[in-house]
C-alpha cells in the first residue's frame, strides 16, 4: 500500500507539474507604437543647409556649361535649353533633372556680367530664399523681393 499511495502522490505532482505549464500564458503587452517623426528647427536648418549646398553644387556647373556656350555664342548665353543641354551632355543628372522638372530657371541669351541673372531656384527654401547665379559665376541665396528687383534688372 505505502507503494501504491507513493505512485499516486507522484502521479498527482506530476499532472499538477504539467498542468501548470500548460496554463494559458496572458498575451504579451501590446506594444506601443512610436510617435511619428517630427522634425525640429534643428534639423530643418540641417535639411535647407544640405538642400542649399547640392542646389550651389548644380549652379557651380551650371555656371561653367553656360560660359562655354557664352564662348561659342559671342559672349551671351545659351539660347535655347537644347543648346545647354547639348554642352552639359550626360555629366550632370542632377542639374539636367533639375532643369528639365522647372525647379530650376534658366535664363537664356544672358549676357555674362555681374548683375546679370542667368539662374535661379524656382520655389523658396523655408525661410524664403532663393539661390540664384549670375553671369559672372557667383552665386548668392536671396530673398524673394531681391530676386523679383535682379529679374527686372536683367538685361
Amino acid at each position: 500500500m505505502k507503494n501504491r499511495n507513493f505512485k499516486i502522490a507522484m502521479v498527482a505532482l506530476a499532472i499538477s507539474l504539467l498542468g501548470a505549464g500548460c496554463a494559458k500564458k496572458p498575451p504579451p503587452a501590446a506594444k506601443e507604437s512610436p510617435p511619428p517623426f517630427q522634425r525640429d528647427e534643428q534639423s530643418l536648418a540641417g535639411m535647407v543647409k544640405q538642400e542649399r549646398s547640392k542646389i550651389q553644387n548644380d549652379f557651380e556647373n551650371l555656371a561653367i556649361y553656360y560660359r562655354l556656350c557664352s564662348n561659342d555664342n559671342g559672349g551671351r548665353g545659351p539660347a535655347k535649353w537644347e543648346q545647354l543641354k547639348a554642352q552639359i551632355g550626360n555629366d550632370l543628372p542632377s542639374l539636367t533633372k533639375g532643369i528639365e522638372d522647372g525647379r530650376y530657371v534658366v535664363i537664356y541669351k544672358s549676357p555674362m556680367g555681374s548683375n546679370d541673372l542667368i539662374a535661379y531656384e524656382k520655389q523658396a527654401d523655408t525661410r524664403g530664399q532663393h539661390v540664384a547665379l549670375f553671369g559672372d559665376g557667383h552665386i548668392v541665396t536671396i530673398s524673394k523681393d531681391d530676386l523679383v528687383r535682379a529679374k527686372k534688372e536683367k538685361n
